[in-house]
């Protein structure tokens, strides 16, 4: 890769004794550079591969084309079914999908359509398109998982917390399942509350994106998300892009360790999370541990003098109010938040609006202006996901 290879040449030295060092002489890798630099960081022996092109979901605005081989393809592949046997399920073994994306549902890995159906029946997999999920699909889908539970459900994390929310607003008796994975999307603790009264089973959290592929599980302790060290390595850097240790908050860094086509080095991922000071895991398994993951840059909320307010906060505000159906907190500017609600057919007192607006002063500003919109429903993202805190403030 010529890009690397410059940068190298400059640095001198060898990465073979201490690699994790290493690395700090290499530049995080942005969305940017590689839109400006694509064939610079394109493998010069690419002839000699099988590869294909893949972009991000750019759920940030922010679309990437990358290019990744058969190599990477195949063991993306593996590990997604390695981690389904830390949930229980062994090679085909029955799953069903509950997936709200049109595009990997079609497309996958794989590549056309055809061969992903081939794929889905070879490995007994069932796909519910979650995509829009009306009261007549997710009634179908009720009565797929109640006829014949599968061994797993790997299911987006707003898609699963949803048909859960449905199935208790319509007191529907749901079988115990076995387990569930979920994915894309930020899974907070009152989604995974629900999700797992509903269905009778443990949650597995899984992380990861289209430029890496997986990225972190939970295992059985579900004391974080174990990185996976076949696939990549993590670090957890500032807004200046310096290394930060473990047990703080920052943006996440991936290097992955799989992909020789066109290999994505300290790439800024554009999400936020925490690694733990601690190594090793009740499990018995040791290496990198994602202590928290707090979701996309733009889920995070900051003041006018720099300082970074979790989303999740925002969220908190609204637990345990019967009214809200559905939520949304968005960031319109530094001094002013707009809470977008659907609200359910229980009804709320004012004071309730009053105590949401003066705790969100609290971490926003005394002169923070908190406005609430009551609408009929919220959308999900172009790509099935859905934000639950938004940020239009430009980082």
């Amino acid at each position: 890769m010529p890009y690397y290879a410059a940068i190298m040449k400059g640095v001198g030295g060898s990465f073979e004794d201490d690699p994790e060092s290493y690395l700090l002489n290499l530049p995080i890798l942005t969305k940017g550079v590689i839109r400006e630099r694509f064939e610079q960081l394109k493998s010069i022996d690419l002839d000699q591969r099988k590869w294909e092109f893949n972009t991000s979901g750019g759920s940030t605005g922010e679309p990437v084309k990358l290019i990744q081989d058969r190599d990477y393809s195949d063991r993306t592949n593996a590990l997604k079914q390695f981690f389904s046997t830390w949930a229980g399920a062994e090679i085909a073994d029955s799953e069903v999908l509950v997936w709200g994306s049109e595009r990997d549902i079609l497309e996958g890995s794989l590549g056309t359509k055809a061969k992903r159906l081939i794929a889905n029946k070879l490995l007994r997999q069932t796909i519910l398109n979650a995509f829009r999920m009306t009261t007549e699909k997710m009634r179908e889908f009720i009565d797929i998982l109640n006829t014949k539970p599968p061994k797993l459900i790997i299911a987006y994390a707003q898609s699963i917390y949803e048909l859960a929310q449905f199935a208790q607003q319509e007191k529907i008796a749901i079988r115990p399942q076995s387990a569930i994975i979920t994915s894309a999307g930020t899974l907070y603790p009152f989604m995974r509350e629900t999700i797992e009264a509903v269905f009778q089973c443990k949650v597995f959290n899984r992380y990861g994106s289209r430029e890496v592929s997986d990225i972190a599980g939970e295992c059985a302790a579900h004391r974080g998300l174990h990185v996976f060290l076949w696939g990549c390595y993590i670090e957890i850097v500032d807004e200046a892009g310096y290394r930060l240790p473990a047990g703080t908050e920052g943006n996440i860094v991936v290097t992955c360790l799989s992909n020789f086509a066109m290999p994505l080095i300290r790439y800024q991922i554009g999400d936020r999370g925490v690694l733990s000071a601690e190594s090793n895991c009740p499990c018995g398994r040791q290496g990198q541990i994602l202590e928290k993951i707090s979701g996309r840059n733009v889920d995070v909320f900051k003041t006018r003098n720099g300082t970074l307010i979790d989303g999740e906060y925002f969220t908190h505000l609204l637990y345990f109010r019967p009214w809200v159906s559905k939520f949304q907190v968005i960031q319109k500017s530094y001094s002013s938040i707009l809470f977008k609600i659907k609200q359910s057919e229980h009804c709320y007192e004012p004071e309730e609006l009053t105590d949401i607006m003066s705790k969100a002063r609290v971490v926003m500003g005394k002169d923070c202006l908190v406005d609430f919109e009551f609408v009929d429903d919220i959308p999900n993202s172009a790509s099935g996901k859905y934000r639950y805190t938004l940020s239009e403030v430009s980082n």
